[in-house]
């Protein structure tokens, strides 16, 4: 449980109400947690819900009986201070240095030497304003951590930018904004692999695999926001990181073999973590009511045939290549192993048999059943050579461990 103490302000926005999740999941995970909301916010969520969700009172006005002093005092009591969701009319006040409300008071009396996240969420077009894109450079200028906008639909209809985060991204933002800085640590440079490989049949149809690239942009951003050296090599489909790294994307197994093997021998790269889940089996050819064309075909094949036969050839593992390609023969490697069984002797013996076969330093096995409903990978256990192993309960902690596992190795080398 985590003992840190948040100060959370809300303005008035129609994703306030994913604050309440965010909310409730801090309280949920130890951390104590009081709201200071303009009076727009709480037209969108209300009083009773946020003194509900924290057990104290949420601070609205700077002239309150008995809170003339709250902007001083919230930002005294606290570890760390988050704007979320943020406003446009909000942001461009903080950096112009408007102190007109309790929020805007609070933010001119925030003892710098601590934490301030600010999640911006608005329209497309007043996030894209010079005014707006202007206050946060100035902010960021200023050591506020600005967090990155989704992509997606809005509340009013339109499409892009602007979307609040999900609060469960965000809890890891605040998770990395507590924990101590990189320091004396080794400043790594990472290959991320994640995403799966699409192995084409003919113009529209291929064979892949269930995975998303979810737990490996976490690792990516987790890494990047570390301040490491990041480069992340995703499917093209996969879900991409958000932080500020190299973003480079392959298709088939061809692909993937390919830009790995260019990046590996062109750059020292400290650590390659490869989550990509490649494709065991290409398509050699198809068998079309009896005649057998070479795969993968350009056009789309008819549908109208009664019976068609794929004829699979199996792939060489990539991952007994990857210290062969690479410029830097002392690099670690951590390749994943993904089960579908209950039979825990059989994941570790699966583990094991994956150590005789390849020249990996860690594997991290996860399992189907641990995938949950909204498709994220949760438990993961990290084995070393030894069998050693170190358990991780989601990709933030997972991250977190492969860290500390490259740099405790670094040191002792």
């Amino acid at each position: 449980m985590l003992n840190y103490k948040i100060l959370f302000k809300i303005t008035g926005s129609i994703a306030c109400y994913k604050s309440a999740y965010l909310i409730s999941k801090l309280v949920q995970n130890g951390f104590e947690v009081k709201v200071a909301a303009t009076e727009s916010a709480l037209k969108f969520i209300g009083k009773a819900t946020l003194e509900g969700l924290t057990s104290n009172t949420v601070y609205t006005d700077s002239f309150a009986h008995g809170e003339m002093m709250s902007h001083i005092n919230l930002t005294k009591w606290a570890d760390l201070t988050i704007l979320c969701p943020a406003s446009a009319n909000t942001i461009n006040k903080l950096a112009a240095g408007i102190a007109d409300n309790l929020l805007t008071s609070l933010f001119l009396a925030h003892d710098r030497t601590r934490p301030y996240l600010i999640a911006p969420a608005m329209n497309t077009l007043m996030y894209d304003h010079p005014a707006t894109q202007s206050s946060l450079k100035k902010l960021k200028e200023w050591g506020i951590n600005i967090l990155p906008t989704a992509e997606g639909y809005l509340a009013c209809g339109d499409l892009g930018k602007g979307k609040l985060l999900e609060p469960d991204e965000i809890y890891e933002y605040i998770l990395l904004s507590l924990s101590k800085g990189v320091g004396d640590l080794k400043k790594l440079k990472v290959l991320v692999t994640s995403g799966g490989t699409k192995e084409n049949i003919d113009g529209v149809r291929f064979i892949s695999n269930l995975s998303t690239g979810r737990t490996g942009a976490v690792i990516a951003d987790y890494f990047s926001r570390r301040n490491h050296i990041v480069t992340a090599l995703s499917a093209k489909e996969a879900l991409k990181p958000s932080a500020d790294c190299e973003k480079i994307f392959f298709d088939d197994f061809n692909d993937l073999n390919e830009k790995m093997k260019t990046l590996l021998s062109q750059h020292e790269f400290d650590a390659v973590i490869h989550l990509a889940a490649v494709s065991d089996y290409s398509v050699e050819s198809v068998e079309v009511d009896g005649k057998t064309i070479p795969a993968p075909l350009e056009k789309k094949i008819d549908s109208d045939s009664e019976r068609l036969t794929l004829h699979l050839k199996r792939k060489f593992k990539i991952v007994n290549e990857l210290k062969n390609y690479s410029k830097n023969k002392n690099v670690l490697l951590a390749a994943f192993k993904f089960t579908n069984t209950s039979d825990n002797d059989e994941k570790h013996s699966a583990v094991k048999k994956l150590f005789t076969k390849t020249n990996c330093d860690f594997i991290v096995q996860n399992d189907k059943k641990d995938r949950l409903s909204d498709n994220v990978q949760s438990n993961f256990l990290v084995y070393d050579r030894e069998m050693r192993r170190h358990s991780c309960s989601n990709a933030f902690e997972l991250a977190k461990k492969m860290e500390s596992l490259f740099n405790t190795i670094h040191k002792r080398n």
